[in-house]
Formats: C-alpha cells, sequence, structure tokens
C-alpha cells in the first residue's frame, strides 16, 4: 500500500510502504532532531572529483546519515531511560551540488530551488539585502551541507571533524561550518536570543505528537495535525515509490538584543507600564507570547505554564488582545481554511553565539523604568553576533517560505485590511 501523505502517520504501528519510507527518508524533516549542540558544514565538491564526491555520498548514506525511523527509535528510548541518542547526521544538496554530480535531469524540479536563494528576482521579492552583503562564505557556490548534531559541544565537535575529513579526503572543499547551541529556560523549553519561548507552534505530522499535544494543551480551539505533504517531495531522481525528500531553507538571522529589548522598554514606557513584571507585555505585544510561551491572545501576564498553543483569534477580530502586526499571528493567523494552511512549514532553528553572551537569555534581569535597564541592563546585552540559524523544510518554497516571508510577514495589510506594519521580528 502506497504512503498516505494526506494524512498525518502513525509511526509507532507503521508497517510495508510506511515502514519503508521512514526508513530511507532522513530524519529531522519530520520531526526535529532534538540534539542540542549543531555543526552546519558547507561544503563545495572537488573539481574533476566525481568519483571521489560519490564515494562521500554514499559514505555518508550508509555509515552516519540517521533515517526518520533511527531517530524516532532513539528519541523514544531516550524518553524512557534518559539514555544519549546518540550522533545525528543530516545531507542537503543544493541544485548546483546536483549539477557539479551530473545529476542535474534527475534533481528535483522546484523553480526556487533551482534559482537558489542569491536569486536576484528572490532577493527583490523578499527585501534582501544583496549577496554581496552577505556573510563572506556564504557568497560562494554552495553545493551541499552536512548538519551534525550531538547531545554536547565535545561530541559534536568530534562527528563534524570527522565529516570534514571525510569531504577532503574526497577531493571537496569546507566552505564554512556555522554551529548553533540550543538555549533553555528553567523550564527546559528552548528559547532563542531575545528571552522567548521558540518553535511552539509547530505543524504536526506524526499522529503521537498530535495525540500527545491534544493531552497537554488541548486541540479544540487549534488543530496541530498537519498532512505529510506539508514536508514530503516525491525524489525524481529513482524509481522507488518509497523514496522521499524536502526543499530545505537555511537563513542565518542576526538578532540585535540590545536594540530589541530597548525598543521594548521605550513601549512600556508608551504605554505607560509600571514595575518589571507589567512592562513584560510590551515584549509580548511584539512577539504575540510572554516570554514563557503564554499567548497574549489569553492573558494579560505571564503564567508559568507549559506554552498553550490550543488558541485562536476568531474572537479577536478586532486585535484587542493579541495586535494584528504580532509576530505569531503575521506568520500564522490561525484560520481553519485550508488554503491557509498549506503555508505553514516545518520549521527546525537553532540559535547561534558567535559572540559570547553575558547573561544568558533567561537570566537577563528585569527593569522597572527605561533609567534602570539602561544603566544596569542595556550594557551587558550584545549588539550582534548572535540569532537564529532558521531552517525549514518545505513541499514548496513558493508557496511556504516564500510566501509567509513575502505576503505574510513583510506586508502592511496582513492579517487585517488596514495598514498594521511589517512583522517587528522577522519583517524586511
Amino acid at each position: 500500500m502506497a504512503v498516505m501523505l494526506g494524512k498525518p502517520l502513525a509511526w509507532k504501528t507503521a508497517t510495508g510502504d510506511d515502514l519503508k519510507m521512514l526508513q530511507t527518508l532522513q530524519g529531522n524533516i519530520l520531526k526535529g532532531h532534538g540534539r542540542d549542540f549543531t555543526a552546519n558544514i558547507f561544503f563545495r565538491f572537488g573539481k574533476g572529483k566525481l568519483a571521489g564526491s560519490k564515494r562521500l555520498l554514499r559514505d555518508l548514506a550508509n555509515h552516519h546519515v540517521t533515517s526518520a525511523y533511527q531517530q524516532l527509535l532513539s528519541t523514544e528510548k531516550h524518553k524512557k531511560d534518559k539514555s544519549d541518542g546518540g550522533p545525528f547526521v543530516h545531507v542537503a544538496l543544493s541544485y548546483k551540488g546536483y549539477c557539479a554530480l551530473g545529476l542535474d535531469a534527475t534533481a528535483p524540479g522546484d523553480p526556487d530551488f533551482k534559482l537558489g536563494m542569491g536569486d536576484q528576482a528572490s532577493l527583490n521579492a523578499l527585501s534582501d539585502p544583496a549577496v554581496v552583503q552577505w556573510e563572506t562564505p556564504f557568497q560562494q557556490e554552495i553545493h551541499g551541507m552536512v548538519l551534525a548534531a550531538a547531545l554536547t559541544e565535545g561530541e559534536t565537535g568530534a562527528l563534524a571533524r570527522k565529516i570534514e575529513a571525510m569531504i577532503t579526503d574526497a577531493g571537496g572543499d569546507i566552505v564554512h561550518i556555522q554551529h548553533g547551541k540550543a538555549l533553555k529556560n528553567e523550564h527546559g523549553i528552548g528559547i532563542e536570543h531575545f528571552g522567548y519561548v521558540d518553535g511552539r507552534s509547530q505543524p504536526l505530522m506524526l499522529q503521537e505528537d498530535v495525540d500527545h499535544e491534544a493531552v497537554i494543551t488541548g486541540t479544540t480551539q487549534w488543530d496541530p495535525a498537519f498532512p505529510l505533504s506539508t514536508a514530503l517531495v516525491k525524489d525524481p531522481g529513482t524509481p522507488d515509490a518509497n523514496a522521499f525528500g524536502s526543499y530545505f531553507i537555511f537563513r542565518k538571522l542576526e538578532q540585535q538584543v540590545q536594540a530589541f529589548k530597548t525598543r521594548e522598554q521605550n513601549i512600556a514606557d508608551l504605554l505607560k507600564l509600571k514595575g518589571d513584571s507589567p512592562r513584560e507585555l510590551a515584549g509580548a505585544l511584539i512577539v504575540g507570547r510572554f516570554e514563557d510561551g503564554t499567548p497574549v491572545r489569553q492573558s494579560d501576564a505571564a503564567l508559568d505554564l507549559p506554552p498553550p498553543n490550543d488558541f485562536s483569534y476568531a474572537s479577536d477580530a478586532a486585535a484587542a488582545r493579541c495586535p494584528f502586526h504580532a509576530h505569531i499571528r503575521k506568520v500564522n493567523p490561525r484560520h481553519a481554511i485550508p488554503a491557509e494552511r498549506i503555508h505553514i512549514m516545518a520549521r527546525r532553528g537553532i540559535p547561534f553565539e558567535d559572540t559570547k553572551r553575558v547573561f544568558h537569555p533567561a537570566e537577563v534581569p528585569g527593569a522597572g523604568d527605561m533609567a534602570e535597564f539602561m544603566k544596569d541592563v542595556a550594557p551587558k546585552l550584545p549588539i550582534d553576533g548572535v540569532g537564529l540559524l532558521f531552517m525549514a523544510y518545505n513541499f514548496d518554497i513558493s508557496k511556504q517560505f516564500k510566501f509567509v516571508q513575502k505576503d505574510w510577514a513583510n506586508a502592511t495589510n496582513f492579517p487585517g485590511p488596514a495598514p498594521f506594519g511589517i512583522d517587528p521580528v522577522i519583517g524586511q
């Protein structure tokens, strides 16, 4: 029986083609890999080294790449006995990488994949900076990326060095290595550098995750269940009916923490909010959630609970609770209509810290007013050098990543008819 892409998959009871698909699909696509340390190894195949390049991919696939099924089994084991899930490896190729291997005729056909993110028309459509303004390594031609991850920083480094050696031994070049490191609050929930719970509302493509969500916070107002087709694309390079992949998006997004936190204080003053806790509402109106993940749609203050996700804006049509321009409302307006849900994508981001922070984001001291903030807090916040490695899996780049960025985050008239402004977090 063929894999049914039109619904979530119950992986624990998967048999036949469903099981074969999980065993051949790379991990991280249907569910995040869960490791706290990563190395994104960007590389280029060596010119005239076709045999070595193919051997490299074969060796990575046979001995290092983690399948979706392996990942799910190790995650389940970790839940039971807290065992180390082991290393995780994922390989992604660019269209130029396919061409370097002589496989351009059988490469996945998405037009945006073939053009690449540096295509000038795409840059213009997304209001992105010109390629010459990107960090120098990313301006180069890149053929692929290996995502290496492990439980500890040392294990991740050792794994990355092993893969680097494999690439260079095959005649390839290392273009750049970008490290990521998970940040968590006191409850062990992932956060980003502004201090907010991150990645809470994901499209869930595994039925077990959907069932778990129903127990944690409920699913009566927002349905988190999404079909496998949200991320999976049939591999056109093989007749194997169980071979699938996905279009991978990578963006290195710098977060200007000092500027953002200062703006929060400006807004708190404009709203005449007094005291540390009440002033946190200013940031919640920007993001749409308090730092602990409490939706501003549901509360005027942080509730210190598992971050709720079962809510919609149906009874907040006038944005009396959550502003139209709030980040989480812009990138997921939470209507139940299929024409809107098709744009939601599976996000797999992790923070980076090229410049070491003084304060962990969850431990930034509060401030009762602007003067206290400017004196005791602002000087110790990073100006640049930290941010988020935004990664996502798409079935269609134009309908998902590009649409969300251009037609939602960057649009001044969405999700309402008036000019509400761009997304204050990722809007360009």
